[in-house]
Parts: C-alpha cells; sequence; structure tokens
C-alpha cells in the first residue's frame, strides 16, 4: 500500500469513528498486510460487543489497517472460541475472550473442544464489568437488605432472570444464593435486552445484569439498582452497596473482557497488540467511555492475563461444583 492510499485509509476511519487519531506503531514486517478480524462469541449490542469495537476502532488507526468485529454467538461463547482457537495462528483472526467462553464454560459443559490454557496466546485484558441485582420499580423490596428477606420468606417464589445459562449474570446469581442462603427462581433468557423487557414489565421479579446495559431504564426510574457484585461501588450507581460490604465480604462476579489469539502466534505479533491495547486504554475517549458505561480499565501483559484467566477457571469451578448451577 502507497503511503498516499494508507494515510487515506486512516484518515477515513478516523472520521467514522469520531475519535482522534491514534499514533502509529512500529509492527513487524509483514504484519498487519490485510484486515484482522476479531470474533466477538456473542450478538450485537452486549458489553462484549461494545468494547471489541472501540478498540477495533483504535487498533485500525493505530495499525493502519482493518480491525473487523465478527459476531459469531452461540453456545454461551464457545462456537466463537472455538472457531478461533482453531484458526490460523497468524494474527488474523483474535478472539474477544471473557469469563463465560474462557472460565466458566469449562465446569459448565461436560465436554469442551478447547482449552482456553492451551489453545489461545492470551493477549491482554481490556477490562470488567460488575452485574447489579435490579428490581422493577414498584417491587416491594426497596433495598438489597430488604430483598433478601423476602425471598427467605418466600423460597423459589421470587423470580430472577439472566442473559442465559452460564452467563455472569447467573453465575453471580448462584453464588448470591449460595452465600446468602436464599433459592430463586432462575430465568435465563437469550440476551440482555429481552431479560430487562420482562423485569420492567413485571413478567419477572428481578434480574442479574451488567451494569452499563440496565443503566437508561435506571435513569427512566423503571428500575431500581439494590446491589452490584464487584469488590467496590461502580461510579454508574454510586449509591447502590456492594453484596461484600452488605454482610458477605470477599463477594465478587464481575464480567471481563480481553484479547486472546491461536495458541502459537508469533510472540512479536502478541506483543504488538498487547502494547497498542495498553495504549488504547491511555486514550481520552477511551476513558470517557469506560466511565460512561461502568467499566473497570484492564491492562497489563500477556503473562498476567494468561495467570488470570487460569486463576478464573479454577475460580468458577469451584462455585459451580458449590452451587451446583447448570446449564439448563
Amino acid at each position: 500500500m502507497t503511503k498516499i492510499t494508507r494515510r487515506t485509509v486512516v484518515t477515513a476511519l478516523a472520521a467514522l469513528g469520531g475519535a482522534a487519531l491514534a499514533p502509529r506503531l512500529t509492527f513487524a514486517a509483514g504484519w498487519p498486510e490485510r484486515p484482522v478480524t476479531i470474533v466477538v462469541p456473542f450478538p450485537a449490542g452486549g458489553s462484549n460487543d461494545v468494547l471489541a469495537r472501540l478498540f477495533a476502532q483504535s487498533f485500525s488507526q493505530r495499525f493502519g489497517k482493518p480491525f473487523v468485529v465478527e459476531n459469531r454467538a452461540g453456545a454461551n461463547g464457545n462456537i466463537g472460541a472455538n472457531a478461533v482457537a482453531r484458526a490460523a495462528p497468524d494474527g488474523y483472526t483474535l478472539l474477544l475472550s471473557g469469563n463465560g467462553q474462557n472460565a466458566m464454560n469449562h465446569a459448565l459443559y461436560s465436554q469442551m473442544t478447547y482449552d482456553s490454557r492451551k489453545d489461545f496466546a492470551h493477549i491482554g485484558q481490556m477490562g470488567s464489568v460488575p452485574n447489579a441485582l435490579l428490581v422493577s420499580a414498584d417491587f416491594p423490596a426497596q433495598s438489597f437488605k430488604d430483598f433478601l428477606a423476602l425471598v427467605k420468606s418466600k423460597p423459589d417464589q421470587i423470580a430472577c432472570a439472566s442473559p442465559g445459562s452460564g452467563s455472569s449474570g447467573h453465575l453471580a446469581m448462584a453464588m448470591l444464593q449460595h452465600a446468602a442462603g436464599i433459592k430463586l427462581q432462575h430465568v435465563p433468557y437469550r440476551g440482555a435486552a429481552p431479560a430487562i423487557t420482562d423485569v420492567v414489565g413485571g413478567q419477572v421479579n428481578a434480574v442479574m445484569i451488567n451494569v452499563d446495559v440496565a443503566l437508561p431504564h435506571v435513569r427512566s426510574g423503571k428500575l431500581k439498582v439494590l446491589a452490584v457484585t464487584s469488590p467496590a461501588r461502580n461510579p454508574l450507581y454510586p449509591d447502590a452497596p456492594t453484596v461484600a460490604e452488605s454482610g458477605f465480604p470477599g463477594f465478587s462476579a464481575i464480567g471481563w473482557m480481553g484479547l486472546s489469539a491461536p495458541a502459537k502466534t508469533p510472540g512479536e505479533i502478541i506483543t504488538q497488540i498487547n502494547t497498542a491495547m495498553n495504549a488504547t486504554l491511555g486514550e481520552a475517549p477511551i476513558k470517557e467511555r469506560y466511565a460512561a458505561g461502568g467499566y473497570i480499565p484492564g491492562g497489563g501483559t500477556p503473562e498476567a492475563y494468561a495467570t488470570f484467566i487460569a486463576a478464573e477457571i479454577d475460580k468458577w469451578a469451584a462455585v459451580v461444583k458449590a452451587t451446583g448451577a447448570s446449564i439448563e
């Protein structure tokens, strides 16, 4: 590609994204020579998809080649993750890795077609997002404490939605039930939007879901936030207590996202994408978007991300064993 054409492509990408042109990186000879695909193993519109598109835009500007998001949903992220694990290790196919497809599923599914500890070269963590327990505006419980008392008085009668079986909302709910000694009726949906719609409409009593997707309905007064599942309070809902501070020290059930590539992808490519990821996290527009969505910034080395994923696999295996959570 000539210098003039490359400049034209980068300028067009910046105009489309509305963000300041990111600085170029020096990259390995021969990469990237063509578009790079970031596979998001979930439908468009969720937290995973939002972050993937933010980083794809920045990477396109930094590397001077398109980074394209491809949504390949199914089996709680397993279909898209398996496709990347089996892709050529040449740096042109990346995975938006996360807590479901790269940790929880190893305990929830009796058979897995990939091993997150062996079949990927993990690049780095982009960020995390906690879940929130929400109820409709007219639900009788006005606080998290009231909610627990009500559920204890009506075991298995209060319905709580999640974005799907095996989602971080589902497992956070399972952890809460185990820790608090309560029993909710789990109602899994195929995505966040229909779950929230039914809670707003009164068909379901509560929902455990990522903090960002519920924000418009909280601001409109249609939903109430009772608690968040991160160790610290979330800036989107500063008045909502954490589960940990409400009598359950150490409680943490958050969704996290990062980038991974097929195992044996050249180390210099992994390093360059990691460098771009960490640089992107420092951009003002990205910081603003993170703050607006309640995301917790990630960052760090490929080695740290790989160690984190291995620990998450062990953590959620213990949770699944203790709670009996399953793919329904």
